[in-house]
């Protein structure tokens, strides 16, 4: 087994880690696997980035602070947050 970075995307409702989320990607350290963002997925793993971040994982990109977006695109796409988490994962 070796050490692998995996990387979450998750949306949430302000810039606030602990406002709630609206939806999540993961990018696992896995050939050719497939990631997919639904924003309209209900079961979302963690219900807010500061939990995200109590199981372990480092924000490395907060949004944007300066409100950039339209408020219809903030409520499809959120405020995007991130995270990473280095686990071991076999070769």
């Amino acid at each position: 087994m070796t050490l692998k970075q995996r990387i979450l995307y998750l949306s949430a409702q302000s810039t606030d880690p602990r406002s709630p989320t609206i939806s999540q990607a993961i990018h696992e350290p896995i050939k050719d696997s497939i990631v997919e963002i639904d924003p309209t997925i209900t079961d979302i793993d963690y219900k807010s980035v500061h939990e995200a971040v109590i199981d372990g994982w480092k924000i490395v990109h907060f949004p944007d602070q300066r409100g950039s977006l339209s408020d219809t695109e903030i409520e499809v796409l959120g405020f995007q947050f991130i995270l990473e988490k280095i686990e071991e994962f076999n070769a």
